[in-house]
């Protein structure tokens, strides 16, 4: 009698709670048993509808035993995302993904969240933190250091970086050969004094791996800026956390890194440093964080100059901070563009926005274009995969950079723009390149600020941007982590490229296909097949793809095979050599 006088105490939520439940539990298992692909009949094959149904009944009058609705809600929400998440991985597309956050929001809007008001102490806080930064650090450059292992890194974009730290120590130089077909200083291609940050680590350990676990480790510290950013907007230590979670798991982050190394990646730990010292009014940290974040490459004192213009609006303790950085910025980027032009490459202009160029006046002339056709602007900001971009990096934060109360923020999105919505590079729109560091870090600055600024429910909104990073996370790079595991062939033919490989002296120059130069990255003369002309000593040519690969020609001009293994890899000697 007792239960039935609770199930008839029941209101129409908690009918409806335990039905959700008792529904998404048979729901989770029918997809964990099936083996055929979701969207396709094969799925149903071996499923019988009236087992379903009776199991959907069982756990809905389960579930009637079960006195604390919150007991219930966790079932629901911890079945909901196991769902949300394995299909996400099954699926791997974006636009599913995003449905499956559409779900899980559902889920978490109509019931009460029972552990919204959740403490946990500082210290608990930062174990937290350092775990995430752990975990990232292991994840990313563990990953890419399998991929290292296995010759599935590129010369561009990370056997030249390993080149130029080859050179970094043996002249102090950031020289390479791989890069512009010619030994080249990179400070003519990109600006980038914050290599040399690296420079005392590298001479520790020598090798390409470290600079790859390095990249992980500095895009992961962000956490650290984040939370005291958190804590200066007075969060709860759950809700910094969870910003923390959201940082690792962010889809951009992971993809910048796992395009290998790029100097843009110191851009989000000193962005957001930068924003936390001229909140604190702090002078000499703000200013230290200005010039490391300048030093990262040319175009990073769009991030300077647009924060430091954003707090001469805002900040009355940090106006002439502000004010000096601001200005110091632009005649920084203007010096360092005349010397690029007058000693080195010059600064892409025609490359990146050569849509808004028509009278070769380079970054002057597209100023003048954007303010005479605004509309130009908007025809190549709003397009389908700068749209699906947006969605990409806004929705592991639940939109909450857009959640702004004053106009002020505006100024923010500035460099997501300039940076990645306005070129037609199409690298410049791809979560799987390095340029969202920067505009990233800027996002979740909006984000902690603008959360700040929420009233009642904004847990749930903080939750849900959580909980969607880690669908977007289990539906793109999840994946990553099974991709490390070699079968016997690969295992095979890695074996067969060390000992190909090992044929090389280290002091000969080499011509070699893109995935086998990192691993020849220890020498003074080194080029990318296909990208030079140039006959070196030895060739070595990466059969396993279907790149073209020309060993005849090689053969015609007088070098000798002293390796080969059909379908792998092919190593020839100069007769000089």
């Amino acid at each position: 009698m007792k239960l039935i006088d609770k199930i008839k105490s029941y209101t129409l939520s908690q009918y409806v709670l335990r039905l959700l439940a008792g529904f998404m539990v048979p729901v989770l298992l029918t997809f964990m048993v099936s083996s055929g692909k979701i969207t396709e009949k094969s799925f149903y094959e071996h499923l019988i509808f009236p087992v379903f149904v009776l199991a959907v009944a069982a756990f809905f009058v389960l579930f009637f035993f079960v006195k604390k609705d919150k007991a219930v809600y966790v079932v629901l929400l911890v079945s909901g995302m196991g769902y949300c998440c394995l299909t996400a991985m099954t699926m791997r597309d974006y636009m599913f993904s995003f449905g499956m956050c559409a779900v899980m929001f559902l889920l978490l809007y109509f019931f009460e969240i029972p552990f919204s008001g959740a403490l946990i102490s500082k210290k608990t806080m930062w174990i937290f933190c350092g775990a995430f930064i752990f975990f990232f650090t292991v994840f990313v450059g563990g990953v890419c250091c399998v991929y290292q292992r296995t010759y599935r890194t590129p010369c561009f974009d990370f056997g030249l970086f390993s080149q130029m730290f080859y050179y970094m120590k043996e002249t102090g130089k950031c020289l390479i050969t791989c890069e512009r077909d010619k030994l080249l200083n990179h400070f003519a291609v990109h600006f980038s004094p914050v290599f040399y940050l690296l420079l005392p680590v590298y001479f520790l350990f020598p090798s390409p791996y470290t600079l790859l676990v390095a990249q992980a480790l500095i895009v992961g510290s962000a956490v650290v800026p984040l939370v005291l950013l958190c804590k200066h907007f007075d969060l709860s230590n759950a809700a910094a956390v969870l910003f923390s979670g959201c940082l690792v798991l962010y889809t951009a982050f992971l993809g910048g890194c796992f395009y290998y190394l790029h100097e843009n990646c110191f851009l989000t730990p000193f962005v957001l440093w930068l924003m936390y010292f001229l909140e604190k009014g702090k002078k000499v940290p703000s200013a230290a964080f200005a010039l490391l974040t300048l030093s990262v490459k040319e175009d990073a004192a769009v991030y300077v100059a647009v924060i430091a213009f954003y707090y001469l609006l805002t900040s009355k303790k940090s106006r002439y901070l502000s004010a000096g950085i601001l200005a110091f910025s632009v005649v920084y980027f203007v010096a360092v563009v005349k010397l690029m032009t007058a000693f080195g490459e010059g600064v892409m202009a025609d490359s990146r926005f050569g849509v808004y160029i028509y009278d070769g006046g380079g970054l002057f002339s597209v100023i003048k274009s954007v303010l005479q056709n605004p509309a130009n602007v908007i025809a190549h900001m709003f397009q389908k995969d700068k749209i699906l971009y947006l969605m990409q990096i806004t929705v592991g934060l639940f939109f909450l950079p857009f959640a702004i109360k004053k106009p002020a923020k505006l100024l923010l999105f500035v460099p997501l723009i300039l940076v990645n919505l306005m070129p037609e590079y199409s690298y410049q729109h791809d979560i799987g390149t390095q340029y969202t560091f920067g505009s990233g870090a800027l996002l979740f600055y909006l984000a902690v600020s603008n959360y700040s600024e929420l009233g009642k429910n904004r847990s749930k909104i903080l939750l849900a941007a959580v909980l969607s990073s880690l669908i977007l996370f289990s539906g793109d790079y999840f994946k990553k982590v099974s991709n490390c595991f070699q079968t016997e062939e690969e295992k095979h033919m890695t074996q067969v490229i060390d000992e190909a490989l090992s044929l090389i002296p280290e002091d000969a120059s080499v011509c070699a296909s893109a995935f086998l130069v990192p691993s020849l990255s220890h020498r003074h003369e080194l080029y990318e097949v296909g990208r030079t002309e140039r006959l070196a000593d030895y060739i070595a040519g990466d059969l396993r793809y279907e790149r073209e690969f020309d060993m005849d020609y090689y053969v015609g001009e007088g070098y000798e095979v002293i390796y080969f293994e059909e379908g792998i890899v092919a190593v020839l000697k100069s007769p000089a050599a």
